[in-house]
């Protein structure tokens, strides 16, 4: 799988900046990025393609991004660079065991749906 690391979305950090002055707490911060920054990723930088055809989906996206809030969260108070952030996500998403578990979950959701 290659996913290309897209620009940094400087002004989405930006907005993270305005809304951390206004006193968020971590959780609060954490889900204002909840669709967001996944959204760039899989529309605008082209992570979708190459995710579905990993068998990815927009919800399992979600999912491994979920468990990178703290990653997300050093990003945006500049801890944590973009390309390390992003090589993060792409570490958790070519984990065989992770990947493994988390679309054999997939498969369960669309029977139970089905």
């Amino acid at each position: 799988m290659k996913l290309l690391i897209p620009p940094e979305p400087i002004l989405l950090k930006k907005q993270s900046e305005e809304q951390k002055d206004n006193a968020w707490d971590i959780d609060s911060l954490s889900l204002w990025f909840g669709n967001r920054l996944p959204t760039y990723l899989w529309n605008d930088a082209g992570w979708s393609t190459p995710l579905k055809e990993e068998g990815y989906n927009w919800q399992s996206f979600l999912k491994i991004l979920s468990l990178h809030k703290k990653e997300m969260i050093r990003w945006s108070h500049n801890a944590l660079s973009w390309k390390e952030f992003l090589l993060k996500l792409q570490d958790t998403m070519k984990d065989p065991v992770f990947k493994t578990i988390l679309l054999r979950h997939q498969k369960r959701e669309v029977l139970l749906d089905g």
